[in-house]
């Protein structure tokens, strides 16, 4: 009970635990640092969790001693692997309440000097959701980093958290949240939001760290989507020594070969989906090759009656317009999307579509676009786009829009 905890008492003795969290490059094949937490104190053989030990030291106003207190405790385990290990960072979290409050005071300096660290060996982790004074941020930031402390923005992705925090940290890391890496390996929508936050990063010049990696198959995926480093309980969370560091490394070795792995695996994948397109819109173009342009519509029915991997089917003219209807075996959306998606009619005009203008104004005779929603089905897909010439010897385009979700190899 809380009267029986003297958060005064816990502070004054430095009864705080920290445990590590690997930050790894499987690229590279090491260690690039850890992430310093708490989980709290134990008491008579009682856990005390972090969350409990804020609350009490919010209650008595020692917010920023115990906050201190963590960081002391952080800096103080990492400084015993540090002196071997010179090239590994130290994340440490940062509250953005603390900083407005206490800007200026340089005890996290004072704090490294003391422990002979070397700033550029430090990664200050900017948590929380809500940052008012904006100004007070931005004055720790330019001190610290210009003092050689690397600066990192956590659970990007989580909600709407910390993406308004980018423009004026100007983060040399982005962690992006375990909201979006859990059972990324699984899900396409968060494996898409991954690769954005990745590219958002890369313009902005920021390295980009996969957090909350619990399985091999997350780790593979948020590698795969182009993350630099990855971060999790899959390395494990250990008090800090060098029997841990060597184990997080024998476990990263074995990553490692299993990222080569399944990397050659999904290339050859690749390429056999690329193979599947290619046969099936040569069976298509074989078809409409041999018939004349009233005959279309009839060889589309019967191609998308015997083929679902295709979410969508129709024949473009030469200058973009639609000269069939639109065949989908998507036939019964709800009421609230076929209201926006809907297949395109004969005599639609796709002429300014990526799929149309980039084959012809490209001299192509192939184009296949990135993974768009689609207005016909609302689903995402991608349109492969090929020219032909019917039995006439006119020239003709045929798209085909494929679910890269469904397709089955």
């Amino acid at each position: 009970m809380k009267e029986q905890i003297d958060i005064k008492d816990i502070i004054k003795n430095k009864n705080l635990e920290i445990k590590f969290e690997p930050v790894a490059s499987v690229i590279k094949q090491s260690i690039i640092g850890f992430q310093a937490s708490s989980n709290g104190c134990t008491i008579g053989g009682k856990q005390i969790s972090m969350c409990k030990l804020l609350e009490l030291a919010k209650s008595e106003d020692m917010t920023i001693e115990l906050d201190r207190l963590y960081r002391e405790k952080a800096v103080e385990s990492f400084s015993k692997i540090y002196y071997e290990n010179r090239e590994m960072l130290l994340f440490l979290n940062i509250s953005a309440s603390i900083i407005t409050r206490f800007i200026g005071s340089g005890i996290i300096m004072e704090l490294i000097n003391a422990f002979k660290l070397n700033p550029q060996n430090v990664v200050l982790e900017i948590v929380e959701d809500k940052i008012e004074d904006v100004e007070s941020i931005k004055k720790f930031i330019n001190f610290y980093r210009s003092h050689g402390f690397i600066v990192s923005l956590s659970d990007i992705g989580y909600g709407l958290a910390n993406l308004d925090k980018i423009s004026y940290v100007e983060p040399d890391i982005i962690k992006i949240s375990g909201a979006i890496t859990n059972n990324i390996d699984l899900d396409y929508y968060k494996q898409e939001v991954f690769k954005a936050l990745v590219n958002l990063s890369k313009n902005i010049g920021a390295l980009v760290i996969g957090d909350g990696i619990e399985t091999k198959e997350e780790a593979l995926t948020v590698m795969e989507l182009g993350a630099d480093m990855i971060e999790g309980r899959f390395f494990g969370l250990s008090t800090i020594n060098e029997e841990f560091v060597y184990r997080v490394r024998e476990k990263l070795k074995s990553l490692s070969i299993e990222y080569k792995t399944y990397m050659i695996y999904k290339t050859n994948l690749e390429k056999s989906r690329y193979r599947l397109y290619e046969n099936i819109i040569n069976e298509v173009l074989r078809e409409l090759s041999n018939s004349s342009e009233n005959e279309f519509d009839s060889k589309l029915k019967r191609v998308i009656d015997r083929c679902d991997v295709f979410e969508c089917i129709y024949v473009l003219d030469e200058n973009g317009i639609q000269v069939t209807d639109t065949f989908t075996y998507c036939k019964n959306m709800i009421s609230q999307k076929a209201l926006i998606f809907y297949p395109a009619k004969q005599g639609t005009d796709h002429s300014l579509k990526k799929y149309y203008y980039f084959l012809r104004n490209m001299a192509l005779n192939k184009y296949v676009t990135e993974p768009y929603v689609s207005l016909a089905t609302g689903n995402l897909c991608i349109t492969i786009s090929s020219v032909f010439k019917n039995i006439d010897g006119r020239e003709y385009i045929l798209c085909i829009d494929f679910n890269p979700k469904y397709i089955d190899l």
